[in-house]
């Protein structure tokens, strides 16, 4: 059996970067590929990597935001082009299936011209998903909650969801973090944590240290990075955390069993 892979196909915060594409990740496993995120620029590294978009069959998107979800519609076009016929499955906050819907037939990818079944599914709170070698449960951040009643003042449906995601393949587990409106926005996730894929833009770093020496965490990978991003603060980290430290770079393939 081939070896799982979680492979970075963008690593920027928010800001837009020169350098690194919109927040993406790929799980390979072997047989198939699940995207986590899909911002701007991830289908160039996607492909850039070595891979074809039919091959991916699950989508999961943590929230609406652009730097997450932008890249979305130029993916599901590449994979029209493909002629494939291998059903696709989106996992998205529940709110978020009806703009992508509408999105895509704006871009004509109409559903009925599609050459593959498409599904959308919502992510439910702490319900494990089954995606053939791997298992997503998805845990709710507060990255949005400060947005819910301007949107209802507005008089629109956003319930301002965002997901962060723990992703069991074997005996190794993930921990996606997604965008954070608090470190506190984790500590419902069960350990053992293998690997933590943590954001950088809205979490202090100080904090996280001794959160994931707490919580015995192996590896720890910063990403959405801005460009002005201190790499010092990794130096600093060093006496207080014996997890290892890396620094997401564009098309990073990480080896899950490690």
């Amino acid at each position: 059996m081939p070896t799982p892979r979680l492979i970075i196909l963008g690593s920027s915060s928010g800001k837009a970067s020169a350098h690194r594409a919109g927040s993406s990740y790929l799980l390979d496993l072997g047989s198939h590929g699940v995207l986590i995120d899909c911002g701007d620029g991830a289908t160039r590294n996607f492909l850039q990597a070595g891979y074809a978009p039919e091959w991916v069959d699950h989508i999961l998107i943590s929230h609406t935001h652009a730097d997450h979800a932008a890249g979305l519609p130029y993916f599901m076009q590449q994979r029209y082009l493909s002629g494939t016929k291998n059903p696709l499955t989106i996992h998205c906050p529940g709110e978020a299936a009806g703009p992508l819907k509408a999105i895509f037939n704006f871009g004509y990818l109409f559903k009925d011209r599609l050459p593959f079944p498409i599904e959308y599914k919502p992510l439910i709170e702490r319900w494990p998903l089954d995606l053939d070698g791997a298992q997503v449960t998805a845990y709710p951040t507060t990255h949005l909650a400060g947005l819910r009643a301007h949107a209802e003042r507005l008089g629109l449906p956003n319930r301002g969801e965002c997901f962060a995601m723990r992703v069991q393949v074997g005996d190794r587990v993930i921990l996606y973090s997604a965008d954070l409106g608090s470190l506190n926005d984790l500590d419902a996730i069960p350990t053992p944590i293998d690997w933590l894929l943590v954001e950088t833009t809205h979490v202090p770093l100080e904090r996280l240290w001794p959160w994931a020496e707490s919580r015995r965490i192996r590896r720890i990978v910063l990403t959405h990075l801005a460009d002005d991003f201190d790499f010092d603060v990794v130096a600093h980290a060093r006496p207080t955390t014996a997890a290892e430290i890396l620094i997401a770079e564009d098309g990073t393939a990480l080896d899950v069993n490690d």
